[in-house]
């Protein structure tokens, strides 16, 4: 059966095609999103052709179910219009086909490397419950890594057994309970519940203390799946914030933005690879060597080709072998002079413990806790 369709200012209205409820009413935000790009475009959505299809397809990458449903979407809207549907074409299930086989290899990659990532230990625990989840909205989802970077903590939601992506994606998430290393829900949580700690216990050292306390996931481990704490206010931002390679969260950004598209594609090809950094393996965050910096070739203290009034081009090997070492012994003593803030940044630590301590104390007399 064709429905009419009228016609407004040259723009095919379809609206009516879309019932209030059942199979066609989901089509309406997958057909809005492909008539508004072919708006943009100036070319024809209703009909449409199969290689315009393909071109869109391209331009807004998505989970393979997600791209199937707009496929779908845009042939319903053809057929019941009493056009052909463009997403018939051999070129389009040729297309779908090839992406499904690449993501089906992406996806096995994935899940064999999330058996090996640890969740427990500082900073390990942290960088590994991280990136657990960037390989799962990244690699098995099929999210974009500059839109796992945009997702905001308010974007993914928890029933208590699926985890709902929002944020324009509408993807579930749902259970693998015999498998909790590789669980999508259990990753996720995992992930939430570490930052909701984070919320209570706005401090490294508590939360270096709590992973260390921890308990590695093994194959045979029953996970829970309770309820998360609710999202408290003011406290909505990334669901993957920015922190440096010591694990210290980088401040609640305005701006809403977490990790970078390119440090998300970074980290994947890391693991994927088999080269992801192993210097994220120390229990105690206080506990790391100084960094020595070593100044590129070229970039030496000599400009114009003098140090002091000395032309450096009429020293001798054996005097630039002395300068040289003196140059790196006074780096080192650098170095040694500035790991003495060390001790200070613990006696901050220290201090806002206790301060926390207090607080909890404080608002636990209240009955505000």
């Amino acid at each position: 059966m064709i429905i009419a369709q009228t016609e407004i200012k040259g723009v095919q209205d379809v609206s009516a095609l879309f019932p209030r409820h059942g199979q066609g009413a989901q089509y309406r935000h997958d057909w809005a999103l492909f008539a508004d790009w072919c708006t943009a475009l100036e070319a024809s959505a209703l009909p449409a052709g199969p290689f315009a299809l393909a071109r869109f397809l391209g331009e807004h990458p998505a989970a393979q179910s997600t791209q199937r449903r707009r496929v779908a979407a845009i042939n319903w809207v053809h057929n019941a219009s009493g056009y052909p549907a463009p997403g018939s074409a051999r070129v389009i299930r040729q297309a779908l086909s090839a992406r499904a086989g690449k993501r089906d290899d992406l996806s096995r990659s994935a899940r064999g490397v999330l058996l090996t990532l640890p969740t427990v230990g500082w900073p390990q625990g942290l960088f590994g419950r991280r990136d657990a989840l960037i390989l799962v909205l990244n690699c098995i989802v099929g999210i974009s890594a500059t839109e796992v970077g945009n997702l905001q903590r308010s974007d993914v939601t928890y029933d208590g057994k699926i985890v709902t992506v929002g944020g324009g994606h509408a993807l579930e998430l749902h259970p693998l309970a015999d498998n909790p290393q590789c669980c999508p829900v259990a990753i996720y949580l995992r992930w939430a519940r570490l930052q909701a700690f984070f919320d209570r216990y706005p401090s490294n050292r508590v939360l270096a203390r709590s992973l260390a306390s921890a308990h590695e996931i093994a194959a045979d481990m029953v996970e829970s799946y309770g309820k998360l704490p609710g999202l408290r206010e003011g406290h909505d931002g990334p669901l993957l914030p920015s922190f440096d390679q010591w694990g210290h969260f980088a401040a609640l950004r305005r701006d809403r933005r977490g990790i970078s598209g390119k440090s998300v594609t970074a980290i994947v090809t890391a693991h994927l690879t088999g080269v992801a950094s192993a210097s994220h393996t120390r229990s105690d965050p206080t506990d790391r060597p100084a960094d020595v910096e070593v100044e590129e070739e070229g970039s030496s203290s000599c400009v114009d080709g003098s140090e002091n009034g000395m032309d450096c081009t009429s020293l001798g090997p054996d005097t630039l072998a002395e300068q040289y070492e003196a140059a790196i012994a006074r780096k080192y003593a650098d170095v040694r002079a500035l790991g003495d803030l060390a001790e200070a940044f613990e006696d901050i630590d220290r201090k806002a413990d206790a301060i926390l301590s207090r607080t909890e104390e404080l608002l636990a007399q209240m009955g505000m806790a």
